[in-house]
């Protein structure tokens, strides 16, 4: 026993994976902030406030295609990574497929529908042909970006599956280069050749295909989960069932539309085209803000939802350390640099030296006030949603996006220009205190299994920390009321794969660690879940034939044929990594 109290107890595993996540994650979300502003930057650049104008009443449209693709991708995603988890590699490739296939058939039929029925849709954003230069720059942009929606559908979808498949580097080089080309394009269309806000949107449509041409090899890695395939008879109620858990969280670009309609025509009337754009400029320095916190949240979730299905909630409480740490240091420290230098700002959408500089100064230090508390509720949402508590969600995104936000919009139109832009901070400051004051008394705490029924262990990579820790198992199946035939598959299987990984994957090694964690489910079975820093290797890849051709048996591998013949089911992957093993017994 003494070896066992030796046993490292600290989570050995977490941090390294979040590292891995979150450094391409922050990459994807620095191409698409740069990505999302290079259409403003060059088209401010060339047509001043009128281009700014035009891309600020577009942003509807755009919100209402982030709500469909982002909550089929986030809603979608979170379920393959807990059934990933869980070991149903199948089940998680079916969903995929149902998720898919309900993605492109509401993309076409979004990218139809806004075709034919363009011109009350620019009468709906609030421009009508009387306004001349901002229609026909509207109108150019719109055309395109209603044609190319089943592109942009179909790149934030494999995105999101991709990073929950282990390919977050893929998905990080693909957003990355599919950004930076549609920033090159955009000077090249806008400022070179002169074709205006068209232009700006062709350039996002043709990044999007590099991005996808990118992201498509993903699909086909052996080693992966993440494949082609048809969605299968009856895919339509659990696709819309993804669609509808991603919207708890999604459903904050249905209230930033409103938000939008609003805005610009309040907008419009106390400032003209000129408080139109510097709401752009808001708008555009917010990408570069928040999606750093998002792109924490989104390194953060394909672990908070493995570890969701292998129950382990240690590992849930670290990565949410983690995720916050590093979002709110990286967050703060951008909105530093805004506050002490607003004019960067100013000079990047060409508004330095124009009548709206001095009120871009304002607008901009008033809103960091408000990014940062909008930083620690984008986490708290996505932390919700990753947790599969889309209830918590839903309301975080309802008192910032809609209860709150639009209330306070009308009330502070009533401080003019100057005071406008408060409602930011009252929003996101406001949304945060209401939302801690609804979750006390434990009424968002994350539902698992009671605690005693998860066994947790890691040890280091020796044989006699094993041995104790097979005995200490064995007192769990006990306490449990396992059979006496489940206690020997149980203990049997975590020796003999644990072993297996001791001898043939750390080669010899004795700076390694073993995670087991053992989960009592209430049907009476027991899932096993085994994580360890060797290279990599699948046990289950040894040869698990009875006899070698010399008619010996073949002792070192009869154990993993008899958990292979008597588990429920088995799965190995690598991931982040680590080799994870899952066996139900």
């Amino acid at each position: 026993m003494n070896h066992l109290i030796r046993h490292l107890r600290g989570d050995r595993f977490t941090a390294p994976m979040y590292g891995r996540l979150w450094r391409p994650a922050m990459l994807s979300s620095l191409g698409w902030a740069l990505s999302d502003m290079a259409d403003a930057v060059v088209v401010g650049q060339r047509l001043g406030t009128v281009g700014l104008a035009a891309i600020g009443l577009i942003l509807p449209v755009y919100m209402i295609n982030c709500m469909v693709a982002h909550g089929l991708g986030l809603g979608g995603s979170v379920r393959y990574a807990r059934l990933l988890g869980q070991g149903k590699s199948e089940e998680a490739a079916r969903s995929f497929a149902q998720v898919l296939w309900l993605a492109l058939v509401l993309s076409a039929a979004t990218a139809a529908a806004g075709t034919v029925c363009l011109t009350p849709l620019l009468a709906l954003l609030g421009t009508t042909p009387t306004d001349g230069a901002l229609f026909d720059a509207t109108r150019d942009y719109l055309q395109v970006l209603v044609a190319s929606t089943p592109l942009f559908y179909l790149s934030n979808l494999l995105n999101y599956y991709l990073r929950n498949d282990g390919s977050q580097d893929l998905a990080g080089v693909g957003s990355v280069v599919g950004n930076l080309c549609d920033i090159g394009l955009n000077i090249t269309l806008v400022l070179i050749l002169n074709l205006g806000t068209r232009g700006a949107a062709l350039s996002t449509t043709l990044g999007q295909v590099i991005t996808i041409a990118i992201y498509l090899p993903g699909l086909f890695r052996r080693e992966h989960a993440l494949r082609l395939r048809m969605p299968g008879r009856g895919w339509g109620k659990p696709a819309f069932s993804a669609l509808r858990a991603g919207m708890a969280t999604s459903v904050q670009y249905l209230y930033q539309m409103i938000f939008f309609l609003l805005c610009n025509n309040l907008l419009i009337r106390l400032g003209g085209e000129t408080g139109v754009a510097v709401f752009d400029v808001l708008q555009n320095t917010s990408y570069l803000i928040l999606y750093l916190y998002e792109g924490t949240a989104r390194a953060m979730q394909p672990l908070l939802s493995t570890y969701l299905g292998e129950h382990n909630a240690a590992g849930r409480r670290q990565v949410a350390w983690l995720g916050f740490g590093s979002g709110i240091v990286v967050g703060g420290l951008l909105i530093l640099v805004i506050e002490v230098w607003p004019m960067g700002m100013c000079l990047l959408f060409g508004i330095a030296g124009t009548s709206a500089q001095a009120l871009a100064f304002t607008a901009l230090r008033i809103y960091g006030l408000g990014a940062f508390f909008a930083g620690i509720n984008i986490l708290l949402c996505n932390y919700y949603q990753a947790c599969e508590q889309e209830r918590a969600s839903f309301l975080m995104e309802t008192l910032r996006g809609a209860a709150l936000l639009l209330p306070l919009t009308l009330l502070c139109a009533r401080l003019g220009l100057a005071g406008f832009w408060w409602l930011f901070p009252a929003t996101e400051a406001g949304a945060l205190l209401l939302f801690l004051l609804l979750a006390r008394g434990g009424r968002f705490v994350v539902p698992d299994l009671d605690k005693d029924r998860v066994f947790q262990r890691t040890i280091s990579s020796s044989a006699q920390d094993l041995g104790a820790l097979v005995q200490e198992l064995e007192a769990f199946c006990k306490q449990w009321e396992a059979s006496l035939r489940q206690q020997y598959f149980v203990t049997m299987t975590v020796e003999e794969l644990g072993l297996a990984i001791l001898h043939h994957g750390f080669e010899g090694r004795t700076d390694g660690y073993l995670q087991i964690t053992a989960v009592a489910r209430e049907d009476g079975s027991f899932e096993l879940h085994l994580r360890d820093d060797a290279v990599t290797f699948d046990p289950f890849s040894l040869e698990t034939r009875r006899a070698v051709a010399d008619g010996d048996f073949n002792v070192d591998t009869m154990g993993l044929l008899v958990i292979k013949e008597r588990a429920k089911s088995f799965f190995y992957r690598r991931y982040q990594g680590f080799n994870t093993l899952v066996v139900t017994i």
